[in-house]
């Protein structure tokens, strides 16, 4: 099924490939550490049996940079260790994106990652988190991550965070760690065939390529000039450099049409983006950091996916009120394999939106073509005007 070693002979882009037990609905195929995993043992066999405290260490982490922590060029996820198991996000590193009502929900992913990656040993290296966010956070106040060890085996860590803000829980995740292992099997989908990021603008470029494109509907040209000058600020701020190829604003452009359907996106009827992203800083060369700069780039988007399809003037008419709910991530290549301060290009796709719960599915390749990680998410896709009219009781 379009793997690297058998391919169609178009570069068709592969959302779904199921494995052989038909439990995957991630777009990722079993992997190679999955197989032997599951035709070898158990959690509780002897080769994943308790192990003293070579992958533990008592808050941080062997190898971690030696530079202070603010020159890690990705001040929005640095915490301060106040004990072995505790961390501190301050409130003059929290964000909040433009219009939105809470704290950047990546952000708080990112700072959670990066909390429970302090507290496993260098041989272990994160393969999957599994998040829920449960309140909105504030600016006003700091954040806490209290991360639990669950389990340390001579194969996987398992880490529990919970993120607390004036006493209440507004996010916990689960994150498994893995000691790498030789495996001989291997494949993937295959990257959309798309314009590579030089030759795409800067978001500035194409704001105002937009802002002077007669065929775009004037009301979205109108709430763009409303929002411009908030919007430029908050990118400019922005510790990300990002290349848009298709999104809710060319969604139904000639030219998003022919790259949909290029990649074979048109005849699966789902929503979908693309886009290239990468840190504007160059990040130290620690796995970790990567790692959490790209769980917290992974929320930018994801879930607006499901909506994608609808002109956004008639959206933004509706009155609508959107929150992620959960996140999943799955690591599929170690660092450093790849880099979240080299580009990157984000495949996000929709099978669903209903009950106003949108479903999207994410994969994050790099420039040669390696799938390196996968995301899903659940969110809260809530219009006013639905609430204004509901429909009549069949009762």
């Amino acid at each position: 099924l379009g793997s690297r070693s058998s391919q169609f002979e178009d570069n068709s882009y592969i959302l779904h490939v199921l494995s052989e037990t038909g439990l995957s609905h991630t777009a990722q195929p079993l992997s190679s550490v999955q197989l032997i995993w599951a035709s070898s043992m158990s959690a509780d066999d002897e080769g994943l049996i308790q192990t003293k405290d070579e992958n533990v260490h008592d808050g941080s982490r062997m190898g971690a940079p030696e530079h202070p922590p603010l020159q890690t060029g990705f001040d929005r996820i640095v915490l301060e260790r106040i004990d072995p198991k505790l961390f501190l996000a301050k409130p003059e590193h929290l964000w909040k994106p433009p219009g939105a009502r809470a704290v950047f929900g990546g952000q708080v992913l990112g700072q959670a990652l990066s909390a429970a990656s302090q507290t496993v040993g260098p041989q272990l290296s994160l393969h999957s988190l599994h998040a829920y966010f449960v309140r909105p956070g504030q600016l006003e106040h700091p954040l806490l991550y209290d991360v639990k060890r669950i389990r340390d085996g001579s194969s996987f860590a398992t880490r529990a965070v919970g993120a607390k803000q004036n006493g209440q829980g507004i996010l916990t995740m689960i994150a498994s760690f893995h000691r790498r292992e030789y495996a001989s099997l291997d494949n993937q989908a295959l990257m959309p065939s798309v314009p590579s990021p030089e030759t795409l603008p800067t978001e500035e470029q194409r704001w105002q390529n937009i802002l002077s494109d007669p065929s775009m509907d004037p009301i979205v040209k109108q709430m763009l000039k409303q929002g411009m000058n908030a919007i430029l600020r908050s990118r400019q701020q922005s510790p990300f450099d990002l290349r848009f190829i298709v999104d809710h604003l060319n969604w139904s452009s000639e030219e998003a049409k022919q790259i949909l359907a290029k990649n074979n996106f048109s005849s699966m009827g789902m929503p979908s983006q693309l886009m290239w992203f990468r840190a504007r800083n160059r990040l130290p060369d620690d796995e970790h950091v990567h790692h959490a700069v790209v769980a917290y780039q992974s929320d930018a988007g994801l879930l607006a996916t499901a909506r994608v399809g609808v002109p956004p003037s008639t959206f933004n008419e509706a009155r609508p009120m959107m929150a992620s709910l959960d996140h999943a991530m799955w690591f599929h290549q170690p660092f450093p394999s790849w880099r979240a301060d080299e580009w990157l290009l984000y495949v996000m796709y929709s099978p669903r939106l209903s009950g106003a719960r949108g479903l999207a599915h994410g994969h994050i390749f790099t420039q040669d073509g390696r799938l390196v990680v996968s995301c899903s998410q659940e969110g809260l896709i809530r219009l006013g005007t639905d609430r204004d009219s509901p429909p009549a009781s069949k009762l």
